[in-house]
């Protein structure tokens, strides 16, 4: 990569260790926020699915933003919004203010990834498959180091809250430093500038001019017809965020609580919380591994598309061993699931900006983070109610049968690589004689 390339790669990818480290406080500290309150799982859940699905549900007008006014200024502001929000989580003084802050959490975490993303894959051109490998590592380091981050904060300070304080000081440092940065052809953050240029038409950045659809050279010709293709390999794409987003936040929200409850030397810990933020870190970092060999390894194969269906060929039976065993197996096929599983995310943001024009890249990852993290955030909810009725075991099984299908899935990206969906709407005026 060249220089100004491995610059804001990094950079976004620290925005990425910070934002997955935010959404993954919650599930570390989940059984002592439960007691605090007096909380149920099933009441936890819907109120982390709320945080969860605008964590998704912002990235549709942080993509749109971020083709607009620019990734760099949208990361800032995102990593900003963050630290503010986490701070005033770590100071709520009941459920009903926890649950506000943190919907705000999640409002401004959804900007990363179609901000960050859009920014890799406009301006790194030369090894972009191990720029977006970068970009999921330092995910992974983020969310494998957070639980041991706030149950250390449990630990050491007697209570949850410290996590959040930390975390939010430390998004406040990152904020100054990415406003500080200066990026070739990213404009810095300059609030008087951002109004002015919001009642303007968007434009697009110098570079990333793309021949027309048919659409526009319909428009153009002055036909009275538009005619729109989708990749159906795109929409394939889209239906597995739904699928993954649901195993990825189920998994991550539940894995402390599991461990707790079947991991027999955690249950009898004289600190449960903390022996089981420890393992879960533990065991999360064995996704830096499959977070960069998924991004390695799309710059040397072929087939791409492949690659997602092969994880989830591992990652299904994976899940349903984990939901019968305990202890020693438990761990190992955790183990199992955390090595592989963690090279979807930066194989499924290699196909969704091989399969969206550059321009648009923005909205079609903003899409993709809704789908992941909007719709697939009823996991929580779900989980929750699974929890309580059944048992955190019953959860993880339901998964695997999710896992099993988003498998064929991904198959079918493949299978349907070479095929469109063409939509033609047509305007008619009809000259009436009176």
């Amino acid at each position: 990569m060249q220089p100004q390339e491995r610059k804001l790669t990094w950079l976004a990818s620290f925005s990425h260790f910070i934002t997955h480290g935010y959404m993954t406080l919650l599930p570390a500290v989940l059984i002592v926020i439960t007691a605090e309150h007096s909380l149920s799982f099933t009441e936890i859940g819907i109120i982390a699915n709320i945080g969860y699905f605008l964590y998704g549900l912002g990235s549709f007008p942080a993509g749109y933003l971020s083709d607009k006014f620019g990734s760099k200024r949208m990361l800032t502001i995102g990593v900003g919004g963050m630290a503010v929000s986490s701070i005033l989580v770590g100071l709520t003084p009941g459920a009903a203010a926890f649950a506000v802050t943190y919907a705000m959490l999640g409002i401004f975490a959804s900007i990363h990834h179609p901000a960050g993303l859009s920014l890799i894959a406009r301006r790194v051109n030369t090894r972009r498959g191990k720029a977006l490998g970068l970009h999921g590592v330092m995910g992974n380091v983020g969310l494998f180091m957070t639980p041991l981050v706030a149950s250390y904060g449990v630990k050491l300070f007697g209570t949850w809250r410290a996590a959040y304080i930390i975390y939010g000081l430390l998004g406040l440092v990152f904020a100054v430093v990415i406003h500080m940065t200066k990026l070739e052809d990213e404009a810095d953050l300059n609030w008087r500038k951002l109004f002015k240029r919001a009642a303007s038409r968007p434009t697009i950045p110098e570079g990333d001019e793309t021949p027309a659809s048919p659409a526009v050279a319909g428009a153009a010709s002055g036909k009275s017809f538009a005619l729109i293709m989708v990749p159906v390999s795109l929409l394939l794409l889209y239906l597995g965020s739904v699928l993954s987003g649901f195993i990825f936040r189920g998994s991550l929200t539940f894995f402390p609580t599991l461990l707790q409850r079947e991991v027999y030397f955690i249950n009898i810990h004289d600190e449960p919380v903390y022996m089981a933020g420890v393992v879960t870190t533990a065991v999360l970092s064995l996704g830096l591994f499959g977070a960069w060999f998924g991004g390695y390894i799309n710059d040397k194969i072929k087939k791409p598309e492949l690659l997602p269906f092969y994880v989830f060929l591992i990652v299904a039976p994976a899940l349903y061993l984990i939901s019968t065993l305990v202890d020693a197996k438990l761990l190992l096929f955790s183990c199992l699931f955390s090595l592989v599983y963690y090279a979807w995310q930066p194989a499924q943001n290699y196909l969704v900006a091989k399969y969206t024009r550059k321009a648009s890249h923005g909205m079609g990852f903003g899409i993709n983070f809704f789908l992941i993290f909007g719709v697939g955030s009823i996991a929580t909810a779900t989980g929750g109610y699974v929890t309580d009725e059944y048992g955190v075991d019953r959860f993880y099984r339901l998964m695997s049968y999710i896992g099993g299908v988003a498998g064929l899935t991904a198959l079918g990206v493949y299978l349907a690589r070479r095929y469109l969906l063409k939509f033609n709407w047509q305007l008619v005026r009809e000259d009436k004689n009176e």
